[in-house]
């Protein structure tokens, strides 16, 4: 059985790449406009000779086999927009900055909530758990990039500690790190206060109170585990936009990662480093979730496959 869902995992997450991958080709393909239609138009001549180059003057379905054959072989081809630099090359690039502050926001993001969320529970007759608990209501929806401007103004403009770009200090990597995880540690940390206060109202959880088992006891095996599940669910989306790069965070903080080339190979229609960037969204996105089902029957022996 476990062998039966393992293999229906890989090839669901494979057909989820596959499909994602050719959605991004056609779309950018049917979008008015070319990746060499600029605003400075080039004489006809060299736009075509460009456009041969790059086989976008044959069939579409040409141009979607070439690509599909292509990236099988892990070759996502040449960029229009940096000349004589490829994609594979510019995702080796740029992928670092990406993942190392995404696995340390990630990192802190779920160890800040799982503390957070605790401490407010034990504290949850107090006023201070009920301010707390408004205020992380309200700070989900604050902006991304005002989290960051605000941190840099005080930190960087105002005390002058820690700096506003992404240096080769270790430093500069705080106030990426705690922008790009406040908006996920409010969200985290609220759901999980939730979960915690349905297992309330569980039979089990009241058994436990009845047969007098210790508080301590009851809030890491009754409430803490058993709340893991909805929290560990919502990691995998939200550890994928951190590994990959938020384009907010890398634009403010100057850091050249994924998410920003992303963003900018789009407004250059560069359609290769875009195709390429999506591959390793999706992939990371996949892996994670597929990884986060088989980690299920460990927090809970109840679930089976």
């Amino acid at each position: 059985m476990k062998t039966k869902f393992f293999l229906s995992k890989i090839i669901s997450s494979l057909l989820v790449i596959f499909i994602v991958v050719s959605s991004t080709f056609l779309l950018l393909r049917v979008l008015p406009g070319g990746p060499f239609d600029t605003e400075k138009r080039l004489p006809p001549r060299v736009k075509e000779n460009i456009e041969k180059k790059y086989k976008l003057d044959e069939p579409l379905y040409n141009q979607y086999i070439h690509y599909i054959k292509t990236t099988s072989n892990l070759e996502l081809g040449p960029s229009y927009f940096y000349p004589g630099k490829s994609v594979n090359e510019i995702i080796r690039k740029t992928m670092p900055y990406s993942i190392k502050i995404g696995i340390l926001s990630l990192i802190f993001t779920i160890f800040s909530s799982i503390v957070l969320a605790k401490f407010i529970y034990n504290k949850r007759n107090s006023l201070f758990a009920k301010i707390m608990s408004n205020f992380l209501y309200l700070s989900v929806g604050i902006p991304t990039f005002l989290i960051g401007a605000l941190l840099i103004m005080f930190f960087s403009v105002k005390l002058k500690i820690l700096p506003a770009a992404l240096l080769e200090s270790p430093l500069g990597y705080i106030l990426p790190v705690i922008t790009l995880s406040i908006p996920s540690i409010s969200f985290l940390t609220k759901l999980m206060l939730e979960s915690m206060n349905e297992i309330q109202n569980t039979l089990y959880y009241r058994n436990a109170i009845l047969n007098n088992i210790k508080p301590k006891l009851i809030l890491k095996f009754y409430i803490l585990k058993n709340s893991l599940i909805p929290f560990i669910t919502a990691i995998g989306p939200i550890s994928a936009f951190m590994i990959t790069g938020s384009f907010v965070v890398e634009s403010i903080f100057s850091i050249p990662g994924m998410g920003k080339m992303f963003i900018l190979s789009i407004i250059n229609r560069d359609y290769p480093i875009v195709c390429g960037l999506t591959i390793v969204y999706t992939t990371v996105l996949v892996t994670i979730n597929m990884l986060i089902d088989f980690t299920y029957p460990i927090i809970d022996k109840r679930i089976k496959y």
